[in-house]
């Protein structure tokens, strides 16, 4: 059956037929030409297309929402351990430490407004606010009082807070 023209039925299936480059195959009284069946259709690559299309959309929205996210967590981090940097310096000595919030900036103060610097940067392109201001932390305990306190950092419509528990001081 190789490139003759001959025909053979089979016992229980179609008639084929095999020439050069293709082969014919008759069932129930119609004939089909297969060419070595190599390739895709044309409806195939335009579902592949159009899913991996889909897929490249959505995969640029998240990414765009994704930089700002990551640079209000990362600030965020950075409030959290400049807060407890102030907590560690009240601790360490017999003056109360804090922040003090200012819009977009923050200093670390003691009990008599005098600043100190903090370690590292503080975050730029941030809005920083508090329900208490200044977030003063007592000397020896690093209790920030009888209240609970939270300290909102925000960028460009999006916000996450940072919790200071009361009498204890924890910040999560």
């Amino acid at each position: 059956m190789q490139g003759n023209g001959n025909s053979s039925p089979t016992a229980n299936g179609p008639m084929t037929q095999v020439t050069r480059d293709f082969t014919w195959t008759q069932t129930f009284g119609r004939r089909y030409a297969r060419y070595g069946q190599q390739g895709f259709t044309l409806i195939e690559l335009i579902a592949v297309f159009l899913l991996l299309s889909i897929m490249a959309a959505i995969a640029v929205s998240h990414s765009t929402d994704f930089g700002l996210e990551a640079d209000l967590r990362g600030a965020t981090e950075v409030v959290k351990g400049h807060l407890r940097y102030a907590q560690t310096k009240a601790m360490n000595s017999d003056v109360s430490w804090g922040i003090n919030f200012a819009g977009s900036t923050y200093t670390l103060q003691n009990a008599s407004s005098a600043t100190a610097a903090l370690p590292g940067e503080v975050p730029q392109d941030m809005t920083f606010a508090s329900t208490v201001n200044p977030v003063m932390f007592e000397n020896r305990w690093g209790s920030p009082g009888s209240a609970t306190i939270t300290v909102t950092v925000s960028k460009g419509g999006s916000s996450q807070t940072v919790t200071v528990t009361r009498n204890t001081g924890f910040i999560p």
